[in-house]
Parts: structure tokens; sequence; C-alpha cells
């Protein structure tokens, strides 16, 4: 037998192995069979009425935990709507920037306040034109306090990052 014969029946004999290995079904060790199977359900389980494991069984639906998501999302939304009540208010009191046409956007971040009103704005990205950047610190100073916030927020301060744009004699 020639080389390239010997290869090619150690690759026949391998396959044919690997075939075999891989479309057997071998049974379980344990002499239980899958049929045998079966759940107790009976009053003194723990599934059924155990509240320590509250969350795992028939009984662990309850009210309250469908009303801390509703909470969830209504403070979430609220959030939001807060949020984009601010951007509108800080691009509603855009000043004009004497006249000529421009185009940026300057980002600055602040913190809302317990009362709705903003810590001083820091420049963190400019638009690359300073007379744009004092333009939009100004709107932002004129818009704190302009929104109210919702109690459902809660009092701690709130850290915004805003994007004041310009684009040539739009407001």
């Amino acid at each position: 037998m020639t080389y390239a014969e010997r290869i090619g029946t150690g690759l026949a004999v391998s396959l044919f192995a690997h075939f075999l290995i891989l479309t057997t079904h071998f049974a379980p060790a344990s002499g239980q069979a899958a049929s045998d199977t079966y759940i107790d359900m009976a009053g003194a389980s723990v599934i059924v009425n155990d509240t320590e494991y509250a969350g795992l069984g028939i009984d662990s639906y309850s009210p309250q935990a469908e009303s801390a998501t509703d909470t969830a999302d209504r403070r979430r939304q609220a959030f939001l709507k807060f949020l984009d009540d601010i951007e509108e208010a800080v691009h509603a009191r855009r000043p004009d920037v004497s006249g000529s046409r421009f185009l940026g956007v300057a980002v600055y971040g602040f913190s809302i306040r317990r009362d709705g009103t903003f810590t001083e704005p820091v420049l963190t990205a400019s638009s690359g034109n300073p007379e744009l950047d004092r333009a939009a610190a100004r709107a932002i100073r004129a818009a704190s306090g302009a929104v109210k916030r919702p109690p459902l927020l809660g009092g701690g301060s709130i850290p915004v990052v805003l994007h004041v744009k310009y684009q040539y004699d739009l407001r």
C-alpha cells in the first residue's frame, strides 16, 4: 500500500468513526425514564404558597410589583419630558448673534437643582466661534428656573450636557 493510499484509508476510517459517534444516542445511566418525571403541586409545596420564595409560583403575582414597574416607567417618561422641556426653553432663549449668519453647536454642562435652577454652565465643546459660545451660555442662564421640575424626579441634582445649536439666521 502506498503512502497516499494509507492517508486516504486513515481519513475514511476517521470520518466513519466520527459519523458513528455523532449519530449514536447513548441512554442515560440512571434507571429513571423521562416519562417518570412529575411535579408535586400539593398545598404544602414551597412553590405554591411560601412567601419566602416570592416570584416562583402561582401566588407570586402581586399588584404592588406591577405598580412599581409603572412608577419606574412614569418616572422615566417624566424625566425625558423634563429634559426635552429644558432643551426647548434654552433654545427659545437663544439671543440673536449680531444679525450675522452663523453655524455652530456649543456644548455646555450644568446641573439642575431641586428648585429647577441651573448651576453655572461650563463649556465642554466649543462651537468654534466665541460669540456663539457666549450666546449659548446666556441662553442657558436665561432658561434657569423657567421649567418646573416634576416632584416625581425627587430632589437630587440632575447633571445635564446640552447641545445649543445655531444654524445661520434660523432660530
